[in-house]
């Protein structure tokens, strides 16, 4: 959304018409949610959804992350008890424990919609779950 401002006085006092397009703050308010740890895994933390207007940031904390240090991230679809295996949207890796993506959907496409942050243990062992945490 932007919010345009237009400026504009008579032709006598030789002042031209202007514009400048300001974007308008973010409708949406931040959403955290918190990660649970999976099979043992012991990796737990945050991840927080911020509105771009637009497109979202999706920033991933864990603690307790593994010695790998490179995981995989995801939006997928389904409950972490019931996750469709097929990525919806990808993150960028969980190094270290953390991880800052901004994805090209609005916030409200990915809000209300069934969906779940998942992480993987590594890139050779995708199908090992070891964080989820549910999007309201």
């Amino acid at each position: 959304m932007r919010i345009t401002l237009i400026a504009a006085a008579s032709a006598a006092s030789g002042l031209l018409l202007s514009a400048a397009a300001i974007p308008a703050a973010a409708a949406h308010p931040d959403v955290t949610i918190k990660m649970h740890a999976q099979n043992g895994s012991g990796e737990y933390g945050t991840a927080t959804l911020t509105d771009l207007g637009g497109r979202t940031r999706i920033v991933i904390a864990l603690q307790h992350e593994n010695t790998l240090g490179n995981q995989p991230a995801h939006v997928h679809l389904g409950p972490c008890a019931k996750l469709n295996p097929a990525p919806k949207y990808p993150l960028k890796n969980v190094v270290l424990g953390h991880s800052n993506t901004t994805v090209d959907v609005p916030i409200t496409a990915i809000l209300g919609h069934g969906m779940a942050i998942n992480v993987h243990e590594s890139a050779s062992q995708l199908g090992r779950y070891v964080s989820c945490g549910d999007i309201p």
